[in-house]
């Protein structure tokens, strides 16, 4: 449950991050592929044996194919996510990028026997994608528009496809070397993307990253690698079942998440979004009792 704990706190973390970069005037493209880059870096460093793993990745095992198309992803769906948390706030992006728990969820129980969700959970999720719609209305009342909702649903929907993607081939590597590479090779894959976009707005738009865009990535790179360290591990430690612990771990991420945003940055939340966190903290009251 430690890992857990960790994977919540990280994740909380980047969205926090993010609000940072905004009132700082971060560039916040360079600060994400900075991080991806530091990611990487701190990732490779904690692969026990380099060569044992790199020995098993050369028969492109599908936990490595499916890595690096990850990568790809990832700097797509985290850019998207800072520029949306800029527009519609911390607590928006955040909930919208973490409740993809509910599609990934069922596709856990569709491709795998093994997973099955109780009644319970399934009240669980259902009011987790009710705490979606509150916490996405902007004002008073609740009232959602689809300038407001673009963003947050094609977060939601590359959401569902990496917490499914790193659930499902978290367990295929066959020891902790392959484990420690399939936790980072997708940062690497963004990283390598990400600088060859930057070269090019150097080379071509003039626009040159700052040593403050160089912090903030290496600030947003350690907290990157934790989130997906930490959760790789829960999801090996064999404590749970997936569809039981993404939720866990999404639900967290919400409410620290927006409850830092309030604490921290002073972030107004109308009535519908307190109702949603407060659905959000019911969802999770929930799927811990199912467990204990």
């Amino acid at each position: 449950m430690w890992a857990l704990g960790m994977s919540i706190l990280t994740n909380a973390g980047i969205y926090i991050l993010f609000k940072w970069f905004e009132k700082s005037n971060t560039q916040i493209f360079h600060a994400i592929v900075v991080n991806y880059i530091v990611a990487f870096s701190i990732g490779i460093w904690m692969v026990p044996d380099m060569s044992f793993a790199v020995g098993g990745a050369s028969g492109f095992p599908n936990w490595f194919i499916a890595a690096l198309l990850l990568g790809v992803l990832f700097i797509y769906i985290f850019n998207l996510a800072a520029q949306t948390a800029l527009k519609s706030g911390v607590t928006v992006t955040t909930v919208a990028s973490k409740m993809s728990l509910a599609l990934a969820v069922l596709l856990f129980v569709f491709t795998d026997p093994n997973e099955h969700i109780t009644g319970l959970e399934g009240i669980a999720i259902l009011l987790a994608l009710c705490g979606v719609i509150f916490t996405s209305s902007k004002g008073e009342k609740l009232s959602v528009s689809w300038s407001t909702l673009l963003g947050p649903i094609l977060i939601l929907l590359g959401g569902t496809v990496i917490d499914f993607s790193i659930a499902h081939f978290a367990t295929h590597p066959s020891n902790s070397s392959e484990m420690a590479l399939y936790s980072c090779l997708s940062f690497g894959v963004a990283g390598l993307i990400g600088s060859v976009i930057i070269l090019y707005r150097i080379v071509i738009l003039k626009i040159m990253p700052s040593t403050k865009d160089l912090f903030s990535g290496i600030m947003l790179g350690v907290v990157n690698y934790g989130s997906i360290y930490f959760l790789v591990i829960a999801y090996n430690s064999g404590v749970m079942e997936k569809s039981t612990l993404l939720p866990l771990n999404n639900l967290g991420v919400v409410i620290v998440s927006a409850l830092g945003a309030v604490i921290i940055f002073k972030e107004k939340l109308s009535r519908p979004n307190w109702m949603g966190l407060a659905l959000s903290l019911l969802a999770l009251a929930l799927l811990m009792w199912e467990h204990v």
